[in-house]
C-alpha cells in the first residue's frame, strides 16, 4: 500500500518538473536536456504518423465495407473449416450419428413413448 502511495507521489513529482522544465524553455528559449535527448526521436515519430495519417486518408466508406467484408470471409471460412472437421468426427461416431440424426428428425421412433404426430412422421 505504502508502495503504491510512493509511486503515485513520486510520478507526480516528476509530472510537475516536467511542466517546470517546459515553462523554463518556452521563457528562455533554450532546449533543456531532455528537449535535447528526445530531439532525434521527432524525425522517426513524425514518419509514422504521416504514414499513418496516409493510410487513415485512404479509409473511405466503400473500403471500409470492402475490408469489412475481406476480414469476415477469412474468418467465417477457418469457422467453417472448424465445423465441418467437427461434424465428420461426430459422423463417424456411431453414437454421434445417432444424436445428429435424431436432431435432423430421422430418429427411430418407439411406439410406447411417441406421440401420434411423432408415429405418422415416422410411418413416412
Amino acid at each position: 500500500m505504502y508502495l503504491l502511495i510512493a509511486i503515485f507521489y513520486i510520478s507526480l513529482l516528476g509530472m510537475v518538473l516536467m511542466l517546470l522544465f517546459k515553462r523554463h524553455e518556452v521563457r528562455s528559449g533554450r532546449p533543456t536536456v531532455v528537449s535535447r535527448f528526445g530531439r532525434g526521436s521527432d524525425q522517426f515519430f513524425h514518419g509514422i504518423f504521416s504514414k499513418v495519417g496516409r493510410i487513415v486518408s485512404y479509409v473511405n466508406k466503400h473500403t471500409f465495407i470492402v475490408v469489412t467484408q475481406w476480414i469476415a470471409y477469412h474468418m467465417l471460412l477457418h469457422v467453417r473449416n472448424v465445423y465441418v472437421e467437427i461434424k465428420h468426427q461426430a459422423l463417424s461416431n456411431p453414437h454421434g450419428k445417432k444424436v445428429i440424426d435424431a436432431v435432423r428428425g430421422r430418429g427411430e421412433v418407439s411406439d410406447h413413448g411417441a406421440s401420434i404426430y411423432l408415429r405418422r412422421i415416422s410411418d413416412k
